[in-house]
């Protein structure tokens, strides 16, 4: 930690606290996913609207619970301050002189994904009457944010993680820089509108695997047709409900937990590093801390923490609940039959 100057502490502090909420927020989409009693998220039903076919649809859905996405604000709030209180800490402490109210104002962590806004920005914060030159070019900082920046910095978080992708069927996941994704959700979060959590779920088929899972995460509400099976064939589906967040600018679902340890791993391992050393340094921060009250100072506790992230603890716990969910057996999903078959045309 000795690259990490003392009043910065409160930093690594705010990477902790995101890391708990992340924590958190794994918790509470696993007992979602579990339901009551590990009675699940969903229940299930056979109707057979088409003679001899039963459509396996959705009966119900347990609601996702608000804090989900308020866990999710919050840790994105505590990463996007993290930078920028690194940011301002290096401005005030090279600038020469103290900083007016308007250079206060002005100092932030910029984050542009085309160099020539980048460019503009970077003229108009270095010229004029609250000037801040240490954030141009010919500055050690302003060079060192400049090689963060997405226009330069080949950093991607794929929308899919890349082991469920493989399962999947292996096609290109959408990917974006993890600075691009902190300043949208940070952004949006603020001005716009609260982020919701909604549930999505895989289903695989294993009498017909390789197309069930190909279809990837799929939204559900109450009366999506998830699989359409033979009536008198028996016929197994599984379905993995979980709760997913949607990227910012109406971009794909994404995990809450995954998408976050991907971000949390960039701000600090390469970002915060890099605007304080001007290098990238792995797992140079803790990543569990004790921040109850334990009666021991900042450097204490981070010097006493764990390097293991909440995505890492949680899918210990996951594993875990997956097998006991194995362990239960099949459930078999009630069947109602709708007045009216539809003909199926022999010939279609």
């Amino acid at each position: 930690m000795d690259w990490l100057p003392e009043t910065l502490h409160p930093v690594a502090i705010r990477l902790a606290r995101a890391d708990q909420l992340t924590y958190e927020l794994g918790t509470v989409a696993l007992a979602w996913s579990r339901g009551p009693d590990d009675r699940g998220a969903l229940s299930l039903s056979q109707v057979e609207r088409t003679r001899g076919i039963y459509d396996v649809e959705v009966a119900s859905i347990r609601p996702v619970p608000p804090v989900a996405a308020m866990l999710f604000s919050e840790a994105v709030h505590h990463l996007r301050s993290a930078v920028d209180n690194v940011v301002f800490h290096m401005v005030e402490r090279d600038h020469g002189q103290p900083l007016t109210p308007q250079q206060e104002r002005n100092v932030s962590m910029l984050v542009h994904d085309e160099e020539g806004p980048y460019g503009e920005r970077v003229n108009r914060l270095t010229s004029g009457k609250n000037a801040l030159p240490i954030l141009g070019p010919d500055h050690t900082l302003g060079k060192r944010i400049a090689s963060l920046q997405p226009f330069k910095d080949h950093a991607e978080v794929p929308a899919i993680p890349p082991s469920l992708n493989l399962l999947m069927g292996g096609s290109k996941a959408a990917t974006a820089h993890p600075l691009s994704l902190l300043r949208d959700y940070s952004n949006e979060d603020k001005h716009r509108s609260t982020r919701l959590a909604a549930g999505r779920s895989l289903v695989q088929r294993p009498d017909d695997w390789v197309r069930s899972v190909g279809l990837g995460m799929r939204t559900i509400e109450v009366g999506t047709v998830l699989e359409r099976v033979k009536k008198g064939v028996l016929t197994g589906v599984e379905i993995s409900p979980a709760i997913h967040v949607r990227r910012p600018n109406g971009g794909p679902w994404v995990s809450p937990g995954y998408e976050l340890d991907a971000i949390t791993r960039h701000v600090s391992d390469v970002v915060i590093p890099t605007l304080i050393k001007g290098m990238a340094l792995p797992d140079a921060l803790p990543a569990e801390v004790d921040l109850t009250d334990t009666g021991e100072g900042l450097a204490e506790r981070l010097s006493g923490g764990g390097r293991r992230r909440a995505h890492d603890r949680m899918r210990i716990m996951s594993m875990r609940a997956y097998h006991e969910a194995r362990e239960q057996g099949e459930k078999w999903a009630p069947i109602t039959s709708e007045l009216g078959y539809v003909e199926e045309d022999e010939n279609a």
